[in-house]
């Protein structure tokens, strides 16, 4: 019988950070919100319980006898649990340890911090914590990358000028009437911010609060600090009475409530989702790690705010970018977890998506409920994907006959496979556009592009195989029809021997770019319209030239491009998981799983840092973190995030490329190549159609009843 997993099957490596290194410290969610470790042993920074926000403070920086610790360059140890983060380090011949929590279903966060003394003699140990301003609720402000602040602009420039005076707002800061904290007030919005201690500070210091303690030899004392956000002074301060009477409730509360969330994601019929994930079983560790790091990095982007006009959603990013956002891409990527985790949630937002127009945005916002940022190009194969694997997964059907908006989903199915050809320039190939509707950070990468032009293949055929299963008979055969008339127009693009694509610009011209979305889109939507010498060109191309132990490079290092920008999402110094994970599959489908068996073990190492990141790094750019590719850092020039929503896509890794799992409409399949990974290895409580099975080697069985 395959068991739930614990907890602490997703704890994280010990990650030290050390002076001068790339860093990207851990962060938690509550599903109200979100937060970030700072470069501190007691820190946090990007609290965000959106509608309200601290943007970019920083909230407890601590001083002991008069050496800041965010300033002093001394390692610091990290380890992330979902529903905790541990810090220690040693200073001074004191050694000071920190436990981080969200409260439960509460606009809160409380750390621990345990100080031991070390010497062989009494001490003084002179405690100062910073306080940290900016609290502000906003309904407007999310729609850049940045969470709102109520805080004075900065003018970095000479030229930019005085900033205007509305901006150079603070937050009133008054103590506490136990003088155990200061209460944070906005002055342009109703929002307030509350923190405190216990043990009661010996004094405030305007933002400080100061504890001036003796330790004897080997003695350790405990403090705890806490920060509530809310609309009003009264909300935050009957928190702070409830904290009061129990701080070191929230620890156990916290721990308790991710062992039952664990639980429910697994549980068929729970009353946290409205679906549920298949339980893996395997002696392959490696497997293993690879399938929990995909669902953690999607659970931990569940967000429930009572402000929310969408009620649930899921975001791209966390804790500093784009905080409240949803991307079509990602979600898509992510798409085969989220339909069996939450099909109510997703029909509901695909739905909401139908009804506006995504050839103008990148996704939805869930404050305002509006639309949000650019059109991203790849939005037409993203949302035909999000739709047709639903309705292969549940066996919904009607829904594809309900309106969204001015038609039915099935007609926006339509638009989508039609679309390419609005955007046809004369070749018969459709033209993205610039490098921001495509892969921003590489500034050749434009127009004509191989990836999404296979994607327009890949589109006409699933809507035709739709189609079949609706009972059309002469629909079909003319979308295959123009689907296969799109190859050798592609194939125009390619570069003889080379095993890499061109981009066609308006003017006719040819521009040569090593690109991995190339390789994965035309192996995963084409593989078996290619002549098996190019098939061996473009896998030689992606191992000599992408391929890295624990990772991947999404532009190859021998591209022109390499000076344009130093973003690891998409350029040679690193990648965006989701190429990383399409990687994986294009192996599969190329006749490879051998190359994928064997970069299993490195890419499972760069799981140790919890929740895959918006980008890792490749090693010969950034030395390994825990044996695995590290996570790119938040600040620029890199601007990449803790975590993103597409590492998802690893579950399909594991579920269709390795147990070979195929959602038909009319029955499932497997087409199995645990041979060379597990093959003892299983998945239960595989939904599908309303019914459940068992996925093996052998095949699929049917349960009757969950395991």
């Amino acid at each position: 019988m395959p068991s739930l997993p614990p907890l602490e099957a997703f704890r994280s490596a010990r990650q030290v950070l050390q002076k001068a290194e790339f860093f990207n410290p851990p962060a938690l969610t509550n599903f109200l919100g979100c937060v970030q470790a700072a470069a501190d042993v007691l820190a946090v920074q990007h609290l965000t319980f959106a509608p309200y926000s601290m943007g970019e403070s920083r909230l407890g920086p601590l001083t002991l006898n008069d050496c800041c610790l965010l300033t002093a360059g001394l390692p610091i140890a990290y380890v992330w649990q979902p529903d905790r983060i541990e810090r220690s380090m040693e200073h001074d011949g004191f050694h000071l340890s920190t436990v981080t929590v969200m409260g439960v279903r509460a606009q809160t966060v409380i750390s621990s911090l345990k100080i031991t003394n070390s010497a062989g003699q009494t001490r003084p140990a002179r405690l100062r914590i910073q306080t940290g301003d900016g609290v502000i609720h906003s309904t407007t402000g999310w729609k850049t990358p940045y969470s709102p602040r109520e805080c004075p602009a900065i003018s970095t420039t000479p030229w930019e000028g005085t900033p205007p005076e509305s901006s150079r707002v603070r937050n009133r800061v008054d103590p506490t009437a136990q003088a155990d904290g200061v209460l944070c007030t906005s002055r342009t919005s109703p929002a307030c911010a509350v923190q405190i201690a216990r043990p009661r500070p010996d004094r405030l210091d305007g933002a400080w609060l100061d504890f001036d303690w003796q330790l004897a030899a080997g003695e350790t004392r405990e403090l705890i600090f806490f920060t509530a956000i809310g609309s009003t002074a009264a909300e935050v301060l009957t928190l702070a009475d409830r904290w009061r009477a129990d701080p070191a409730a929230p620890f156990a509360a916290a721990e308790a409530d991710w062992r039952a969330e664990i639980a429910a994601v697994f549980t068929p019929g729970n009353d946290r989702y409205s679906g549920h994930l298949p339980l893996l079983e395997t002696t392959n560790a490696d497997l293993r790690a690879l399938y929990l790091t995909a669902i953690i990095g999607v659970i931990y982007f569940k967000r429930q705010h009572p402000a929310s006009p969408h009620g649930r959603s899921y975001v791209t990013l966390m804790p500093r970018y784009w905080a409240t956002s949803s991307f079509i891409n990602d979600w898509s990527l992510t798409a085969l977890l989220l339909i069996w985790l939450d099909p109510a949630c997703v029909k509901t937002t695909v739905a909401r998506w139908l009804e506006r127009d995504v050839h103008r945005c990148f996704g939805t916002e869930y404050v305002s409920g509006d639309s949000t940022g650019n059109w991203y190009s790849c939005n037409d194969y993203a949302m035909t994907r999000l739709i047709t694997l639903y309705v292969r997964v549940t066996g919904d059907r009607a829904w594809l006959g309900q309106m969204a908006g001015p038609r039915s989903v099935l007609d926006h199915l339509r638009i989508f496979a039609a679309h390419y050809r609005r955007l046809d320039r004369g070749s018969g190939l459709a033209d993205y556009g610039d490098r921001n509707s495509l892969l921003e950070a590489v500034g050749t990468y434009e127009h004509e592009v191989a990836s999404l032009n296979a994607a327009n293949v890949w589109i006409l055929r699933e809507l035709a195989d739709l189609l079949d299963a609706l009972g059309e008979t002469t629909e079909p055969t003319g979308l295959r029809a123009e689907a296969k008339a799109l190859i050798p127009r592609i194939q125009k693009l390619y570069v003889p021997g080379g095993g890499y694509w061109q981009c066609r610009r308006p003017d006719g011209s040819l521009v040569p770019v090593r690109h991995a979305w190339d390789f994965v889109h035309v192996l995963n939507f084409l593989v078996a319209d290619l002549p098996p010498a190019q098939i061996a060109e473009m896998l030689r191309f992606f191992q000599q030239e992408l391929q890295s132990p624990t990772w991947m490079a999404a532009l190859s290092p021998l591209d022109a491009d390499i000076g344009f920008s130093l973003r690891p999402d998409h350029q040679w110094n690193g990648s965006y998981p989701g190429w990383v994970s399409l990687a994986a599959s294009a192996l599969v489908k190329a006749g490879r799983p051998d190359v994928l068996q064997a970069w299993l073990p490195g890419l499972a190492r760069s799981t140790r840092q919890g929740p895959y990141a918006q980008a890792h790094f490749v090693e010969n750019y950034a030395p390994t973190i825990a044996d695995g590719a590290r996570k790119a850092p938040t600040e620029w020039p890199y601007i990449n995030d803790w975590a993103i929503l597409c590492a998802g896509n690893f579950l399909e890794t594991v579920v269709l490329d390795i147990f070979g799992l195929e959602c038909g409409h009319d029955a499932l399949r497997v087409r199995s190549r645990l041979e060379a990974f597990d093959p003892a290895a299983t998945l239960s409580n595989v939904a599908w159609h309303g019914t459940l099975h068992r996925i093996s080697a052998a095949g699929a069985q049917p349960q009757s009843q969950p395991l």
